[in-house]
């Protein structure tokens, strides 16, 4: 049986890279479901709802003189916390 169809681009286990941040921020902003951007990406679905939450910030507009809050996704507070996620992540140092 040939397998040229069940190639995948990306191993499991890989780490988001920028760009795929940036790629979940537009599909998610054109509406896509969590499942369908898995699908673009080639990962988990559970990836993105994850990534999704992390990336999350709340933003505030005024309507009708009174505040309304409402979250957006943000690639580059996803990338920050997920950088110093993994800056805390190791053994400290002993000197």
């Amino acid at each position: 049986m040939m397998q040229e169809q069940n190639t995948t681009v990306r191993k499991k286990g890989q780490h988001l890279t920028s760009f795929e941040r940036g790629r979940i921020a537009t599909l998610h902003s054109q509406g896509y479901s969590n499942r369908a951007i898995a699908r673009a990406l080639n990962v988990c679905h559970q990836t993105i709802n994850n990534e999704l939450c992390r990336g999350e910030i709340d933003q505030v507009k005024k309507v009708n003189g009174q505040r309304q809050y409402y979250a957006v996704y943000s690639p580059e507070t996803a990338q920050a916390k997920y950088e110093a996620n993994r800056a805390h992540c190791h053994r400290p140092l002993d000197f």
